[in-house]
């Protein structure tokens, strides 16, 4: 018998296995199809590597408006052979490092007997503890011909051979707008549809509004309160303000959400409480059997890889009998747009029964922003009685300078503490010292 069955070999999975395997816990790890889940495969990661392209891209081409000369072509198949490279040997130092933690790794799909048995491809795996990690996959509409290759989601997006000409993207949530920035700039003509009246819904209200002028600018033409209503052959029909419209799409992008694997893992067979939107769990991401736990996505909360590793780190400590420190409630969310966004910790709008006071800093203030040719943005602070409770930016950076907010918020510190700390000068950190001067 294992101390630890882990079914799900995503971030949250593998990380977890590590730490375990380090604890001195013997450890069976299994996976469906290959160790890094969708993270590594067809989302973060093959995001990123696209990301730094269109930047590269995007700064050739301002480096031209500078008076640069540059003889450049795109080559998009080099681009994809680099992502497949890259997510190839991360894959492979995945599991290297398991392989040398002593983590047992089985591929196959799983599905639960019992609260301490396992099955897989019909072997019968037995663990003291049993952890959830299946994860999740994109949503679709309810509508439209599943089997129009044309109809993609992010899994298929990444994979294309070529951008396409006409990009129609269903959802203005992190991942539409993500591959509509990127692909803006790989040469798509860029469409997106989103059926409320703001784009990134979950973040500072500023903020989208803000990404949303900026995107318009760079070409990216957004339909806000647009609903679906259905998709023929290669066009997509929606309603705005009660008047039909259609728009064709050599690819239609549908990035409404996930959705949790929760079926077919034995869920019913042991009793666990679960619902289409994810397992319940409590504030140890235990099911209502004690000794079996659910992490990430398969709990429909907090979609994000590193929630997934964090979730996974508190488990085995409540495992361990060890009290975690880990604040939930300060997960800080990026968005790698052209300006990147980053934010933690509660929005105005969230802290408005609170009487908050919030500062801003514009980039355009910021030297180092300046110099770089990125003087798009803001730092925005929301306190409430001098503590720092949300920190939101827009600009250069964003995805890294959001973790000084982190530091600082898990410390509970306040903006006077803040504007005593010492920035180095010139550095888009800076942003951090001069908002309340």
């Amino acid at each position: 018998m294992k101390d630890l069955i882990i079914i799900g070999a995503g971030p949250g999975g593998y990380e977890m296995a590590l730490a375990a395997a380090k604890s001195g816990l013997s450890v069976l790890l299994i996976e469906k199809e290959e160790v890094g889940g969708t993270c590594l495969h067809s989302g973060c990661i093959p995001t990123k590597a696209y990301h730094r392209t269109a930047y590269l891209l995007k700064t050739l081409k301002e480096a031209i408006d500078f008076g640069i000369k540059a003889e450049h072509g795109f080559d998009f198949q080099t681009n994809l052979e680099r992502k497949n490279r890259i997510v190839k040997e991360l894959t492979e130092g995945i599991k290297f490092m398991l392989k040398r933690a002593g983590v047992e790794l089985i591929y196959g799909e799983a599905k639960l007997e019992s609260k301490t048995k396992v099955a897989v491809e019909g072997d019968i795996y037995e663990g003291k503890n049993i952890v959830i990690a299946t994860g999740s996959r994109p949503a679709r509409l309810p509508f439209g011909d599943i089997r129009n290759p044309d109809i993609i989601t992010s899994k298929e997006i990444l994979s294309e051979k070529t951008p396409p000409k006409k990009l129609v993207i269903v959802g203005a949530g992190v991942v539409g707008i993500e591959i509509a920035t990127i692909f803006n700039q790989f040469g798509s003509n860029v469409e997106v549809i989103e059926a409320l009246d703001t784009i990134l819904p979950s973040i500072d209200r500023e903020v989208s509004k803000r990404l949303a002028g900026y995107l318009k600018q760079q070409g990216i033409k957004i339909h806000l309160s647009a609903r679906v209503k259905d998709i023929r052959g290669n066009k997509v029909i929606f309603t705005k303000k009660d008047e039909e419209h259609a728009l064709h799409f050599d690819k239609l992008l549908i990035a409404i959400g996930r959705v949790p694997n929760v079926e077919n893992i034995g869920l019913d067979k042991v009793g666990i409480k679960y619902a289409k939107k994810g397992i319940a769990v409590d504030e140890n991401f235990q099911t209502n059997v004690p000794n079996i736990y659910a992490i990430g996505d398969v709990t429909g909360k907090m979609m994000l890889a590193h929630s997934a590793t964090y979730a996974g780190f508190h488990v085995l400590k409540h495992i361990l009998g060890e009290t975690s420190g880990i604040d939930f409630s300060l997960l800080p969310a990026c968005v790698f747009s052209f300006p990147e966004v980053a934010t933690v910790g509660l929005s105005e709008e969230e802290c408005s029964d609170q009487n908050p006071k919030t500062y801003k800093f514009q980039y355009l203030a910021n030297g180092k922003a300046r110099a770089l040719g990125e003087p798009e943005g803001f730092l925005k602070v929301v306190t409430v009685g001098g503590e720092v409770r949300g920190v939101h930016i827009i600009g250069a950076g964003a995805s890294d300078l959001i973790h000084q907010a982190v530091v600082l918020m898990n410390k509970k510190g306040t903006v006077e503490e803040l504007s005593e700390m010492i920035f180095a000068h010139p550095t888009l950190s800076e942003t951090f010292g001069h908002f309340m001067r």
